[in-house]
């Protein structure tokens, strides 16, 4: 049957694709010790996967995500991009493994194995991912952990992949077709909801060039500055690649009216969250900081009407901003977030990410991912929030009760992740350990802030009643 399955998604594969210049960038860069820009995905069940379900989910996904079923190739010429041509040899069997998880399978032991998985570097040659069924947990549920290199697709990608599968298989009126096709399927109708991205205002009257320019120029002032005031470490040269991955939820509900009240949105509220943690981390260390630097990956270019409609590769738009660090109340801290927020992302934000994949192919490799990694080590926490589906979802007709992504460090040593679903916030901090050398205690900190959101909005009344 395996061998069927991988014949039949070679004759439909693709021709060679070619990275983009951010696909590019990635690439490189995992291909180095230190960065390592991989995504993880991890879904818990509320009941036991049978492999037959798990590997069949899987025929489906690559069939939609040619990239999954590739490899990539060398660029044509010094400075040609790689690209990906059809893996002749592709097999699902390279890819899906089970495991049997760590402990007595509660939720902390899924991300203890977790990230024993994450170390595991990629085979040379074959499409950059692998899925893991992850059996043993308590309650009899099951967990997958999806591991793919950023060069694959982007966090967003990914995201709407399973917000369009869902969406499809809740138009389709033979329901039991669509969840043998579908890799998703949605047990109940989604509604519609708008994102969190906030809204770029109109461009004054003076020049779109000259005002971009000025922006350009004060961009490098700020990035040079923060490059010689680094809050942590750049991740040490031949060290290890070690993550620590904690989880917290909450409901959605009055993080989103708290935000709403404060004249913000959940990803300010968010952020908030998580600078009065690294605030009260520092306290404990003796460090006190004058403001929080932040960076945070949205899914469009400020001037973009809408979202890419390609379902893989990188397409994302890098802001980065900075936010007093001793405000001392939440409120006051969200509106100081949509103030910075809107300072930098609007119409005339320069692609500066972008502009560095640019560069990337003309510089040597460890110099460019020297730069890179002092670059993103200027910013006290990496944040990404990720609106999902608010109904239940399931796979090959089992259901899923939890969704947490993980977003990789890259050279910031905390990542902070927010994946809604049915109504709730499933938040993970991924801290690198090689940096920060209590990483429990770090975690504790951010995840507590997090959770006194909720006591924070009943507190303002932005808690509607029943």
């Amino acid at each position: 049957m395996a061998a069927d399955t991988s014949s039949r998604l070679f004759r439909n594969a693709p021709g060679p694709d070619e990275m983009s210049a951010k696909d590019d960038m990635v690439w490189r860069l995992e291909s180095g010790r230190r960065a390592r820009p991989i995504i993880v995905v991890v879904i818990i069940f509320d009941d036991d996967l049978p492999w037959e379900a798990f590997t069949t989910w899987h025929e489906s996904l690559c069939s939609m995500m040619p990239r999954l079923r590739s490899r990539v190739a060398p660029g044509r010429g010094p400075r040609g991009r790689p690209y990906w041509v059809p893996d002749e040899g592709f097999s699902l069997a390279h890819h899906l493994q089970r495991v049997e998880v760590n402990g007595k399978g509660t939720r902390r032991d899924v991300f203890d194995t977790a990230e024993l998985l994450a170390e595991i570097p990629f085979p040379q040659g074959r499409s950059p991912w692998n899925g893991y069924l992850i059996s043993g947990l308590e309650g009899s549920k099951s967990a997958y952990l999806l591991k793919i290199s950023h060069s694959v697709a982007d966090g967003i990608r990914l995201r709407e992949i399973f917000l369009q599968q869902a969406a499809a298989a809740t138009a389709s009126p033979a329901s039991s077709r669509a969840a043998a096709t579908d890799p998703w399927q949605v047990i109940s109708p989604m509604p519609e909801t708008g994102s969190n991205t906030p809204q770029a205002p109109p461009p004054p009257s003076s020049s779109p060039r000259g005002r971009r320019l000025t922006k350009a120029v004060r961009f490098l002032g700020r990035a040079t500055a923060d490059m010689l005031d680094l809050p942590r470490p750049v991740p040490p040269a031949g060290g290890q690649f070690l993550r620590r991955f904690h989880t917290t939820t909450v409901p959605l509900a009055p993080v989103k009216h708290l935000a709403t009240a404060s004249g913000g949105t959940v990803h300010d509220a968010l952020v908030a969250a998580v600078m009065e943690g690294c605030r009260r981390y520092n306290a404990r260390h003796g460090v006190q900081r004058r403001n929080i630097r932040v960076f945070s990956p949205y899914g469009r270019p400020p001037r973009a009407s809408a979202h890419s409609p390609q379902r893989q590769g990188n397409h994302w738009f890098i802001v980065r901003f900075a936010v007093p660090s001793t405000l001392p109340g939440i409120q006051d801290r969200i509106r100081a977030v949509r103030r910075a927020v809107h300072d930098s992302y609007d119409r005339d934000a320069a692609d500066w990410m972008g502009v560095m994949a640019r560069l990337c192919p003309l510089l040597p490799r460890r110099l460019f991912e020297a730069v890179f990694l002092r670059l993103c080590a200027t910013h006290d926490f990496v944040v990404s929030n990720m609106p999902g589906p608010a109904t239940a979802a399931s796979i090959g007709g089992h259901p899923v009760g939890e969704v947490f992504a993980i977003a990789p460090t890259l050279g910031s040593a905390v990542t902070v992740t927010l994946m809604s679903y049915r109504n709730t916030c499933h938040i993970t901090v991924n801290i690198d350990s090689t940096v920060i050398p209590d990483p429990d205690l770090a975690a504790e900190h951010i995840c507590r802030s997090i959770e006194e959101l909720v006591g924070q909005a009943s507190a303002i009344g932005a808690v509607p009643r029943d």
